[in-house]
């Protein structure tokens, strides 16, 4: 039992008992030690039962209504003790067997919530399960969740996510999906344009490139996706691509594809790129990695981006910390793939 305890169960006593450091002006009868008991059971189930303040689990939601956890938080970092994907598993049969490890700086977690499209709800573990994740497994959550469609085959890669699961109950901001044409998209392009060109240029630095400077740079590239969070600074992350042909090439033909991903922030004086890269890519885009955002948190006065990046044959969930002039990785967690 804990000093705030010893406290607490101090408190509940009659005030008769209060005249003093050992002194007691009543007798203590057998009624009174069995309430003093009750209240003992009763005071250290509550503090067992309930993780230390500041202390949460974070997981995937799947549209099948299993949780993946891929990241806990202490109160001060955040680490990722879940087990990672494998083809052997060996899967606890209830909660309670899941291994203390598992769980990291929280003890069992059996209630979450679950941030959606359709808002939030609170969801309840039903059994430890595992799911299949391209090439390999993975030991998940099986919770009552029922999702607004059916879900597909367990076979489908990458499996849809409905959203991010927390535990105990904790705030999430949505991140918003801005149509890439509209007009604060089209904001970002001259920002964007520049940033492109000079991770365009790292590439050609290292790696040679098949098209020359000056011919792709005068190519705009083209957004694919905006996701966006905030007011001012207003914080974006970009998905944008180049796609390149030979002069013997037809319109369905390529001879390779510049993926840039990148962040932004727009401020009073304007948009400025913090961080951007470019991968050249075959035109069938393997290899290639696209974000589904899954909500942001402030935790301490410190903003987290959670997201799963994934392509054709693999899977992520990052946890990345928006910095004012950088963007820093918490966690990156492996979820799973074909390597």
């Amino acid at each position: 039992m804990t000093i705030g305890q010893n406290v607490t169960m101090w408190s509940m006593l009659p005030p008769s008992f209060h005249s003093g450091p050992g002194v007691y002006s009543a007798p203590v009868t057998r009624r009174t030690v069995r309430a003093l008991s009750a209240c003992a059971v009763l005071v250290a189930s509550l503090g067992a039962a309930d993780p230390p303040r500041g202390r949460f689990g974070i997981g995937v939601l799947r549209r099948d209504g299993a949780i993946i956890p891929f990241a806990a938080y202490d109160g001060r970092r955040w680490s990722s003790p879940w087990p990672s994907p494998r083809f052997d598993l060996i899967v606890p049969i209830t909660l309670s067997a899941v291994p203390t490890r598992w769980w990291g700086p929280t003890p069992p977690l059996e209630e979450w919530q679950a941030w959606t499209a359709a808002g939030s709800r609170a969801l309840r573990v039903i059994q430890p399960d595992w799911v299949d994740v391209h090439c390999v497994r993975q030991i998940g959550l099986r919770t009552d969740y029922r999702p607004p469609q059916p879900p597909p085959p367990r076979t489908e890669q990458p499996y849809p996510k409905d959203g991010l699961a927390v535990s105990p109950a904790q705030p999430v901001e949505p991140i918003a999906i801005l149509p890439p044409g509209d007009a604060e998209a089209r904001a970002l392009l001259p920002a964007l344009t520049e940033a492109f060109n000079r991770a365009e240029r790292v590439v050609e630095d290292r790696y040679s490139h098949p098209i020359g400077r000056r011919a792709r740079e005068g190519v705009q590239p083209t957004i694919e996706a905006v996701y966006a969070l905030g007011v001012t600074p207003r914080v974006y992350y970009v998905e944008s691509t180049r796609a390149y042909r030979q002069l013997n090439q037809s319109p369905g033909e390529c001879e390779a594809l510049a993926f840039g991903s990148g962040w932004f922030a727009r401020q009073a004086s304007g948009v400025r790129s913090q961080v951007m890269t470019v991968d050249l890519l075959a035109c069938d885009r393997a290899g290639g990695s696209y974000m589904l955002p899954l909500g942001a948190m402030r935790v301490a006065d410190r903003l987290f981006w959670i997201a799963q990046f994934s392509g054709w044959d693999h899977e992520r969930f990052v946890v990345l910390e928006v910095k004012p002039k950088s963007i820093d990785v918490a966690v990156n967690v492996w979820g799973g793939g074909c390597r």
